[in-house]
């Protein structure tokens, strides 16, 4: 690998420039617009750090101490915000290595945030059927509701897949939808009977439109993110939904742990979901505290034990 030399008669690159080309590289890989605000949400609060606690430095000048400063400074919204900024500074520095302003990234030995990572609470059987019942109306907005929601739950589909699902997308044949995940990568992920007996009576209603778009309101717009999220949770709020957040999200983590529930696999559910590894698998996929218990009354080891070892009685030998 070449060893980029820097010139010391340059100009300092300001944060400012180093964020902007920092963008656009961004915008040539083809990111995603919600990757590329998710890094500009985390540099803009740098860059405001930087504004009150060391407002004459430049990139070039950046020591780990003072990204360790911002870190901690992050950490008083919260962990998880901390641990997504430092990730968001390896990844810029690592470009501004790469692009000859820096010769070293000062993100590189940052210690790991740590998180708490509680279980995330699922819907469960009643819920589920609670939300369904809400949507059992003849309106337009009641069919799509069921049909949207069935969807969900079968497949696990992102919020952004389901708003971006085509009709041209949809394969009959196979009972298949085929979407395009993080990163642009398509996958098909198949639902079954039931979520097809829902889909067909809502595509019949909403007839032909100008937009080809699966989930339209009820004035044929596209769905949106933020306007699925809104339904999901008026139909809870219906439902009388309680402890547990009615999202797009809170549907793909029941349906990955309904899926092992019901006898699948995390190989199978990683493809599923769309995952480039297992990593994020199993954090959807982790077992409440009652699976856990039920699990081991059915496989405790102490049990078996006893019972393997259980004396012979007199009436059991005479049998």
């Amino acid at each position: 690998m070449r060893k980029t030399t820097l010139s010391p008669q340059s100009a300092p690159v300001t944060f400012a420039d180093a964020v902007d080309r920092f963008q656009r590289r961004c915008a040539a890989k083809n990111l995603s617009d919600s990757t590329r605000a998710y890094y500009g949400f985390h540099l803009t609060a740098l860059m405001r750090y930087l504004d009150t606690h060391a407002p004459t430095v430049a990139p070039a000048e950046v020591t780990p101490d003072v990204l360790r400063g911002f870190i901690t400074h992050r950490l008083q919204v919260s962990a998880v915000t901390a641990y997504h900024s430092l990730l968001t500074l390896r990844v810029f520095f690592g470009f501004l290595v790469k692009d000859g302003t820096l010769a070293e990234n000062p993100a590189t030995d940052l210690d790991p945030v740590r998180r708490k990572r509680p279980l995330i609470p699922t819907f469960s059987p009643d819920q589920i059927t609670a939300l369904l019942a809400a949507c059992q109306g003849k309106a337009f907005h009641d069919v799509r509701d069921r049909a949207l929601l069935m969807l969900l739950l079968d497949t696990g589909l992102r919020a952004s897949e389901l708003c971006t699902l085509r009709l041209e997308n949809i394969d009959w044949t196979e009972c298949t939808v085929t979407v395009w995940g993080k990163g642009g990568k398509q996958r098909a992920v198949p639902f079954g009977e039931a979520t097809r007996q829902t889909l067909l009576p809502y595509l019949d209603r909403r007839g032909e439109l100008g937009t080809p778009m699966v989930f339209v309101t009820c004035y044929g717009d596209p769905l949106t993110r933020r306007r699925l999220q809104t339904i999901i949770h008026n139909r809870g709020t219906q439902a009388k939904i309680a402890r547990v957040r009615c999202s797009p999200h809170t549907f793909r983590h029941t349906f990955a742990v309904m899926y092992l529930r019901n006898g699948g696999d995390v190989f199978s559910l990683q493809k599923l979901l769309g995952h480039s590894d297992l990593t994020m698998t199993r954090r959807y996929a982790e077992l409440s505290d009652t699976d856990v218990r039920e699990k081991h009354r059915t496989y405790s080891p102490g049990d078996r034990f006893l019972d393997a070892v259980k004396p012979v009685t007199k009436r059991q030998r005479l049998r």
